[in-house]
């Protein structure tokens, strides 16, 4: 063998061992997920200080429940509070339809080890968290081939509202005290006997705080853009006598999401889905941007379904025939929200002495994101997360008095890369959309590349096993965004023709 043929050959087996490793690096598991398994664990000895939750919603419940295994004393602040039955009247999405992600249910169950049989209980169904997707009519396939049979992930099939009381009735049960009231701000002590949690959610009223209580933060670490993204929320009663007319497919019936149609096109956003949710009942949910008139009254439904223009493959026949009776006979109710801007707080921009040692904002507090994907309660859960793994760090310590003074800036810190991930993803998806205001100082232009990509993996995903699979776990939060260059993936999503 001449020298250039074994240069060839030594050239080839480098990179040959670099794609194995680097395929390796990009399919290991998410950072968060290391951390799962020690959420719902008490540490080791209880920090002796009061925790101060304030705002009991999902985020609010979920961070007060963690916070009762590390401190002696926890205390969360709402207004709406004290009765769990009563309906929350300052949640903007009480009444809005919602997907339960399976890493919020994987979260609860560790924080609760009656959750499934409580949700049960109050009607919820677990199903497999396969939300049947179609772009433009074309279905994204499902990683079943990773999963032994009859193990695919679950999630949770209820309506906020309901979930969200039997949450409170969970957390009564706990070392929480609850007092009904409205934190007007908060002021700095230099003991660090107690932290205060800032779940206010998109009142975002950390910031406010931390500047009455004399701190100098800075006005640009709030970015903020708006989608302009209104949905509607239509609820059926479905009795079983309706529900054995209703032609579903019978594989549909027990999939977390019955049918989801989304626009490959972006001038055309409107989105449509299905569910089953708890009680016999079924939502149906339209999202478009401001610019579009959605339906509003039960003669208005159809129309806007049989008028989605630049399907690739219709809608099928059976999901409208479903939709006719479930107007004619499902007694429907409606309930229609405009989304809020999208805003981002980036604490962790700031440097330990420009944060009080005992300050944490959770939740939406620090991140509001575009619903699309459904990520704000698996958000709360990995906020959840990376707090609890933290505290245990500092409960480890049988002579702990106190947090460390830098414990608020380690906190945002360790949580950066996850945040910024999900606020690029959903921010550079919603600037593709004509009626989308872009962040000062940005334009519509960026993230052309993305969008570009996104589309090419979509395509993919609707052909080729592997692709479909790193999609939905990213999608679902169970792995990073770093899967996509995977050496495999990156080059059947570059050889797989466009469908859009």
């Amino acid at each position: 063998m001449n020298n250039a043929s074994l240069l060839s050959l030594v050239s080839a087996v480098c990179f040959c061992a670099v794609c194995f490793v680097w395929q390796k690096l990009c399919k290991s598991p998410a950072s968060w997920l290391k951390q799962l398994d020690i959420l719902g664990r008490p540490g080791k000895h209880k920090i002796p200080g009061t925790a101060v939750v304030c705002g009991g919603s999902i985020t609010g419940t979920i961070t007060a429940r963690i916070c009762a295994d590390h401190f002696e004393r926890v205390i969360i602040i709402d207004p709406e509070i004290e009765d769990p039955e009563k309906p929350k009247t300052r949640i903007l999405q009480y009444n809005a339809a919602h997907v339960f992600l399976s890493l919020f249910v994987e979260g609860a169950r560790r924080l609760w080890g009656n959750f499934d049989a409580e949700m049960i209980a109050a009607g919820g169904r677990f199903s497999v968290a396969d939300t049947q997707t179609h772009y433009s009519g074309i279905p994204l396939l499902n990683p079943y081939q990773d999963y032994p049979p009859g193990q695919f992930p679950r999630t949770l099939n209820m309506r906020r509202s309901n979930a969200q009381k039997v949450l409170h009735r969970l957390l009564m049960s706990s070392n929480v005290t609850r007092l009904a009231g409205t934190v007007r701000g908060v002021s700095a002590t230099e003991d660090g006997a107690s932290i205060d949690f800032d779940c206010t959610g998109t009142t975002q009223a950390g910031l406010k705080w931390l500047k009455s209580a004399g701190f100098d933060v800075p006005q640009n670490i709030r970015s903020s853009y708006h989608a302009n993204i209104s949905y509607v929320t239509i609820c059926f009663n479905v009795p079983p006598e309706l529900g054995i007319q209703l032609p579903i497919p019978e594989a549909l019936r027990n999939t977390a999401v019955v049918y989801a149609y989304f626009p490959h096109d972006d001038a055309q956003l409107s989105i449509v889905a299905l569910a089953n949710v708890d009680n016999n009942m079924m939502q149906l949910m339209f999202m478009d941007t401001y610019g579009h008139d959605l339906p509003r009254t039960e003669a208005e439904v159809l129309p806007f379904i049989t008028g989605v223009r630049g399907c690739k493959k219709p809608i099928p026949a059976w999901f409208i025939e479903t939709i006719e009776l479930l107007c004619e006979h499902g007694n429907p109710s409606f309930d229609a929200i405009k989304i809020p801007p999208q805003s981002f707080v980036r604490y962790h921009s700031l440097s330990t002495g420009d944060l009080p040692s005992n300050f944490i904002a959770m939740g939406d507090a620090s991140l509001r994101l575009n619903p699309i994907h459904g990520h704000g309660f698996s958000k709360a859960i990995i906020n959840g997360m990376a707090l609890n793994s933290l505290l245990h760090a500092v409960t480890s310590n049988s002579s702990v008095t106190c947090l460390p003074r830098e414990f608020s800036a380690r906190y945002f810190k360790n949580s950066c890369h996850t945040m910024n991930a999900l606020w690029d993803g959903t921010r550079l998806h919603d600037y593709g959309s004509p009626h989308c205001v872009p962040m000062d100082g940005e334009t519509k232009e960026i993230g052309r590349f993305a969008r570009w990509f996104e589309r090419k993996l979509i395509s993919a995903a609707s052909q080729d096993e592997e692709v479909a699979s790193a999609l939905w776990h990213v999608r679902h939060l169970f792995a990073s965004e770093r899967v996509f260059l995977a050496p495999t993936v990156l080059w059947k999503v570059f050889s797989t023709r466009s469908l859009f």
